[in-house]
């Protein structure tokens, strides 16, 4: 049953002045998005650089979401994409244990894994992790494509509820949102969110989202009624800032905007580097001619 509609930040990890899981800091951002109106966050995602982190730092990140979100409406996802299998279990059995509402995963990466191997471990997810699953489509990150037909099989384990859709393929995500209209289907790419609410999708995962969720909560509203030129210039503008984003390095760069509006998340770390100044007089600029200051 379809259940997930609105805007869901996928949360950068803030980490203080050592480089450690900060815990207020996080918590400090998911109250912000909160205010703003999101429906939801995304945990332990690509934004959240959570390959760089350890198992413990990931369950302790989504410990503080988890708090925050307490007494609250919110729906939490919680990413338990990892190397191993084992260690994509235990995750998932920590974060249901969290209280989130569901998990997701990105397929296994780095080893040239077969498609029947990616249906044996979404399928083991779904079943030994006693937990709704959104499926994590990201073939520019995972180097994995599913097919039409193989979404079709996994969409026949009733555990597995949606997908979170990273991909500019429109005419799939409509084919998707047509075909199963009992699932749910976010969108992954900010840039898109306006094309894809017009071919049919009520819900959107995004890294932007931590610093520009007003703007992009006010853009699904005015596409739920119908009016889709408003709707534009909110989309033009997150553009010019996403274009930016694109350039100086989109996780990094997310963190510089935050710190810009007084949410500092500390520095990506290595081997990402930070901004240049140069870089950071651009964002800025940016952001600030987009009324995201």
């Amino acid at each position: 049953m379809k259940e997930y509609r609105g805007i869901f930040p996928a949360l950068v990890t803030p980490f203080d002045e050592k480089g450690r899981v900060d815990a207020d800091r996080m918590q400090r951002l998911v109250e912000k998005n909160l205010r703003q109106g999101v429906a939801g966050f995304y945990v332990g995602g690509s934004t959240a650089e959570s390959y760089l982190l350890s198992m413990d730092e990931r369950k302790y990140a989504l410990e503080a979401v988890m708090e925050a979100v307490q007494g609250t409406e919110a729906s939490v996802i919680a990413n338990v994409g990892v190397f191993a299998t084992e260690h994509g279990l235990a995750l998932a059995d920590h974060a249901r244990r969290a209280g989130v509402s569901a998990i997701s995963s990105v397929p296994p990466f780095y080893f040239p894994f077969c498609m029947e191997e990616y249906i044996h471990y979404y399928n083991t997810l779904a079943e030994r992790a006693q937990m709704p699953v959104i499926l994590y489509n990201i073939p520019a990150m995972s180097g994995v494509t599913f097919k039409k037909e193989d979404i079709q099989r996994l969409f026949e384990n009733e555990n597995i509820i949606g997908m979170k859709h990273t991909s500019y393929d429109l005419f799939q995500l409509q084919q998707l949102i047509q075909e199963y209209p009992e699932k749910n289907i976010f969108i992954g790419h900010d840039e898109i969110l306006l094309c894809a609410f017009s071919v049919g999708a009520e819900a959107a995962i995004g890294s932007t989202f931590n610093f520009m969720a007003e703007k992009f909560v006010r853009l699904a509203k005015l596409m739920n009624e119908g009016k889709q030129r408003e709707a534009l210039k909110l989309q033009d503008q997150a553009n010019r800032v996403i274009q930016v984003l694109c350039e100086v390095g989109v996780f990094k760069g997310v963190k510089a905007a935050l710190k810009f509006q007084g949410y500092d998340c500390g520095l990506c770390r290595e081997p990402f580097l930070p901004l240049s100044k140069r870089e950071e007089r651009r964002l800025y600029e940016t952001l600030l001619e987009n009324d995201c200051l």
